[in-house]
């Protein structure tokens, strides 16, 4: 799928997801900072897998 055929709904998805991203990662950060190694492979788990549903949303084909 080409972004410029991608729907609206798609790219509001698809914009949720960056902005969950961005979040996940600031908690990424402030986890490390503070040692919280929980919530360090939490947030680290989470930006793995919205970034495999980015990747599935913008393939090709």
């Amino acid at each position: 799928m080409l972004f410029f055929d991608m729907k609206k709904e798609e790219i509001q998805f698809l914009n949720q997801l960056v902005k969950s991203l961005e979040d996940a990662e600031r908690n990424f950060r402030k986890s490390y900072e503070k040692r919280d190694y929980d919530k360090f492979n939490k947030s680290k788990k989470m930006i793995i897998r919205i970034q495999k549903e980015i990747s599935e949303m913008i393939k090709w084909g």
